[in-house]
């Protein structure tokens, strides 16, 4: 058997989302080494696909926007949230239905409070570390004030996520001895001896590639692999390791919007070795899952930027009516879809409203999932209804609209105010929560614009699985507890959705984003400070460390089985199988496509392939061949199956630079398109 690794003196971060970069920048900050490993061919997961922004206060957008706010708000918004409070202050939960439920005053979690006190300070890392674009500023349900943050271009997710990728892949480059990336390997255990000691830290992990070979790596370990709102399991025998199945059954029935990696592989196996969980009752179901026309039935649907609400969007039943505060939190406007069930429900923005996100309308109309209509005739036809019955709805939304711009101007005049920013907040959602119609919505922006004759932009939606709330219980240094003692596990971290307690019964959005690079960065922080005094300390730990590091795989002790149901992301091979070279993305690829890159093809030979045995793409001029790499692409198989045979140019720049190709698929190319 080849020896494993020997020694300890990396942090050693699993999972390549956006928590994981932002703690593997951080260990670099703090002057540690750190090995990024991921189970997918690339690194960025569900980090990439979040559309609407970054939440963050006071920042430099809302003072140049003259938005008053600040973390004590914040830290409001996002506990009303995390204890399932509405905005009426009565809380959602049957299950506690005491007295104290309507206050809105409930303890806040330490967590929550370290979110918003770091959040400025972390949008400020961003903008000045990566040059990251988040100017423009949105407002989003359980937000009481704009302070979702983008940039005019891409999804804000893919935007800050490939940032911190490219700059941790630069930073191999200049010193491989310091940073290291391995893609398509998956932890599939924790090393813990003995297992049964309470007071033994974690000191490293085994790894698995694609072809079953595994190896010991030895250091301090981050887990970063996210949720588990793919864990559906796609058998009987797959639902018994199914965290979904465990705690949330009547959620299987649902789809959901994540790829099929998000399967809590670090909880899993973290579980294993002691830790405790936290929140996995909490699922967060989303109202506004993307419905493809065409594939009506496909279980992983595409997510419509909440932000598009933001903007003033309506949302309509089948029979053409508005039913719920648009602006209410996800858990909110999800159980009135479900409670209305009158299907299928559209999300629908005037011109107004798409003006404000012309790159999300742009990208979602390009890809099928949305569809512009010449007036509201148009859709009241498609929709099987009278003119007039949509006539009627908007006016008498404006009418509301109105209704409410007139309470504003009077709880001004009994409060001796001048500007609407001065209004109680809360005097105004109880005020308009008697408005008939308002459904509890305080904030009508573009709501004039809503008429039969204007153009309308419009999708359909419905409620899909998007985020776990559930995860390792965590501290505000991001250690991960021991479930024995509900104390730190020496040697464990944690960040980003694996991590649980921070978001509690609900997520609002945009503090995802968020979550990880707070605590993605605090884990960072925290793992190279213990690195540093315990690897590298006293000479009794670095003894046991060394002890620990000459253990190979065939001496660690037998795991204890996870509770009924759940297995952790082991093989059915065996353990002790010998230690091989790992795959490694330093994208050192010796392919050479220019013997191929010379060839010209029409865009009729291109056509013939359009198959999933057979994908080809037009991309700037360039043919690409895509069939071998439709398992790995980030973004699923279908986002590319749409323009197979086709030229994929537009929509390929909505999300991508050009350069991605030659970095990351050179052998891709095939030629070039000659008309």
């Amino acid at each position: 058997m080849t020896s494993p690794v020997v020694g300890g003196n990396r942090v050693i971060v699993v999972g390549g989302g956006l928590a994981g970069l932002c703690a593997a920048h951080s260990v670099l900050e703090h002057g540690g080494s750190v090995l990024l490993v991921d189970k997918s061919a690339f690194l960025g997961g569900n980090s990439t696909k979040a559309s609407s922004g970054i939440t963050g206060t006071p920042t430099q957008a809302q003072i140049d926007a003259g938005v008053l706010d600040g973390v004590a708000q914040f830290i409001q918004d996002t506990n009303r949230s995390f204890h399932g409070i509405s905005n009426s202050g009565n809380d959602k939960n049957k299950n506690e239905s005491n007295n104290n439920n309507n206050k809105i005053d409930k303890e806040v979690s330490p967590l929550v409070e370290e979110l918003a006190r770091l959040s400025a300070p972390s949008l400020e890392w961003l903008t000045r570390r990566f040059h990251i674009d988040l100017s423009q500023l949105g407002l989003m349900g359980g937000h009481s004030k704009p302070r979702v943050h983008r940039g005019s271009e891409r999804f804000p997710g893919m935007a800050i996520t490939c940032a911190l990728i490219d700059a941790l892949e630069e930073q191999q480059k200049k010193n491989p001895q310091q940073v290291q990336i391995v893609t398509k390997v998956k932890v599939i255990r924790l090393i813990r001896e003995p297992i049964d000691d309470v007071s033994a830290p974690i000191t490293g992990v085994v790894l698995e590639n694609r072809k079953g070979e595994k190896r010991v790596e030895r250091g301090v370990v981050i887990i970063t692999t996210g949720g588990y709102a793919a864990d559906f399991g796609s058998s009987d025998m797959d639902k018994n390791n199914s965290l979904l199945a465990r705690f949330t059954p009547n959620l299987l029935k649902f789809s959901t919007t994540n790829a099929e990696h998000a399967t809590g592989d670090g909880i899993k196996v973290a579980e294993q070795v002691g830790a405790m969980l936290t929140d996995m009752e909490y699922v967060q179901v989303h109202p506004t899952g993307l419905v493809d026309p065409k594939d009506s039935d496909n279980h992983v649907k595409f997510l419509c930027a909440e932000a598009l609400r933001g903007t003033g969007a309506l949302i309509l039943n089948g029979k053409g009516k508005r039913f719920v505060n648009e602006l209410g939190r996800r858990d909110e406007v999800s159980h009135a879809m479900l409670q209305n069930n009158l299907t299928p429900f559209r999300l629908v923005l005037t011109e107004a409203c798409a003006k404000e996100m012309p790159w999300h309308c742009k990208h979602y109309t390009g890809r099928g999932l949305m569809k512009h209509y010449k007036s509201g005739v148009e859709l009241a036809e498609e929709m099987k209804i009278k003119p007039s019955e949509l006539q009627r709805e908007f006016d008498a939304y404006r009418k509301v609209a109105k209704a409410h711009e007139r309470l504003q101007r009077r709880l001004r005049r009994l409060k001796g105010k001048t500007s609407s920013s001065s209004s109680s907040s809360t005097d105004m959602e109880k005020e308009g929560n008697k408005i008939p119609g308002s459904y509890g919505k305080t904030i009508y922006r573009n709501a004039d614009s809503f008429r039969i004759n204007a153009p309308l932009y419009v999708a359909l939606i419905t409620p899909v699985v998007h985020y776990t709330m559930g995860g390792l219980a965590v501290n505000v240094r991001t250690e991960v507890l021991d479930s024995r003692t509900k104390q730190p596990i020496p040697g464990l971290f944690c960040a980003g959705e694996a991590a649980g307690g921070i978001h509690g019964k609900n997520r609002l959005g945009g503090n995802s984003l968020l979550d990880c690079v707070v605590f993605g960065r605090v884990a960072g922080e925290e793992a190279t400070r213990y690195l540093l005094s315990t690897f590298l300390g006293p000479t009794s730990n670095y003894r046991l460390n060394t002890i620990y590091s000459h253990l190979t795989l065939d001496q660690l002790s037998p795991l204890k089985p996870l509770p009924t149901g759940v297995s952790s992301p082991e093989s059915s091979e065996d353990v002790t199988a010998s230690n091989v070279k790992q795959e490694s993305n330093n994208n050192s690829n010796n392919n050479n496509s220019s013997s191929e890159g010379g060839k010209k093809f029409t865009r009729a030979e291109v056509a013939k392939h359009n198959k999933p045995n057979d994908c080809w793409c037009i991309i700037a001029g360039q043919v690409l061949d895509l069939t071998a790499f439709l398992p790995d692409h980030p973004g699923g198989k279908q986002s590319i199956l749409l323009y197979a045979g086709k030229d994929a140019t537009t929509e390929f720049d909505l999300v991508h630079k050009r350069d991605i190709i030659e970095k990351y698929t050179p052998e891709a190319v095939l030629g070039t398109v000659i008309d």
